[in-house]
C-alpha cells in the first residue's frame, strides 16, 4: 500500500508571471545554494542515509563522458529526501530540480526547495514550454537538470509508475542525453531484524545515458514518437533494474 507522506497544500498561491525567474544564477545565490546543498549532503546524505543506514551508488563511471557537459537527469520518486540521495550521484557538481508548482506553494518547502536550487513547473498545459528556455540556457552552460517523471512523491515506493514525457520532450529540444537513476532500498536489518521502515539499506544504480533517436531542429518541435520511444526506454530499465533487486518477475 503507497502512502504519500507529506501531501503538499497550496497555501501561498505562487504568480508565475512572464519574467518570472525559475533558474537563479546570481552569484550570492550560488555561493548561499552551495553551502545549502552541501549541508544537506553532509549531514542527511553522509550521516542519516550513510551511517545510520547504508547507501551504495553504482554506475558513477558511465558519467565521465559527461564531464562539464550538461544534460537531464531522472529518477524514481520515492522518498522524502530523494533529491539528496539523486544529489550524491553528481556532487561536487550541483543539479537543478524541477517540481510541481504546488511544492512551491507550501508552507516551509516553498522557502526550501528554491534554496536547494528546485524550481517551479508551472501548473496547466504549457508548464513545460514555459521552463524550455530556461533549462536549455541551464545545459547549455553545462549544468544538471533534474526531473521526477513520476510527478508524485510516494514515500518508501518500490515500483515504477506512469511516466511523463517532459523531461524526454526537454532532451531532444538540448540535444543532451538523460541520465537514468534509481534508487533502490529495504529497511535495513540488525541481527535480522527491520531496525525501522525509515532505516535503509539503499542501492543507487546508475543507467547509461540515453541520447535522443531524432533531437529537434532549430525552432522545431521535437518528434513525438522519438520522445516516448525515449521515454519507455529509460521507464523500461528502471522497471527491470526494481525487478531484479526486490526478486520479482
Amino acid at each position: 500500500m503507497r502512502e504519500q507522506q507529506i501531501p503538499m497544500e497550496s497555501v501561498y498561491p505562487l504568480e508565475i508571471g512572464p519574467d518570472y525567474v525559475f533558474i537563479r544564477t546570481g552569484l550570492f545565490f550560488r555561493i548561499y545554494s552551495s553551502v545549502l546543498v552541501f549541508l544537506f549532503v553532509l549531514f542527511l546524505g553522509g550521516g542519516f542515509f550513510s551511517v545510520i543506514g547504508r547507501h551504495r551508488i553504482r554506475g558513477r563511471k558511465k558519467l565521465r563522458s559527461l564531464k562539464k557537459k550538461g544534460f537531464i537527469t531522472v529518477a524514481n520518486h520515492c522518498h522524502l529526501f530523494d533529491t539528496v540521495l539523486t544529489g550524491k550521484v553528481f556532487y561536487p557538481r550541483l543539479a537543478r530540480y524541477a517540481s510541481v508548482q504546488r511544492n512551491f506553494e507550501a508552507p516551509f518547502y516553498r522557502k526550501l526547495f528554491p534554496a536547494l536550487r528546485g524550481f517551479p513547473i508551472p501548473d496547466g498545459v504549457m508548464g513545460i514550454r514555459r521552463i524550455t528556455p530556461a533549462v536549455l540556457e541551464a545545459i547549455d552552460r553545462g549544468e544538471i537538470v533534474h526531473f521526477f517523471p513520476e510527478a508524485e512523491l510516494w514515500h518508501l515506493y518500490q515500483g515504477i509508475d506512469h511516466f511523463q514525457r517532459g523531461s524526454f520532450y526537454l532532451a531532444h529540444m538540448a540535444h543532451c542525453p538523460v541520465v537514468p537513476v534509481i534508487h533502490l532500498f529495504k529497511p535495513r536489518k540488525f541481527f535480522g531484524k527491520e531496525l525501522s521502515k525509515n532505516i535503509l539499506d539503499i542501492t543507487t544504480i546508475v543507467g547509461d545515458p540515453v541520447y535522443p533517436e531524432i533531437p529537434a531542429k532549430d525552432g522545431e518541435q521535437p518528434d513525438l514518437e522519438s520522445v516516448t520511444k525515449m521515454t519507455k526506454s529509460v521507464r523500461r530499465w528502471m522497471k527491470a533494474e526494481m525487478e531484479r533487486y526486490h526478486g520479482r518477475g
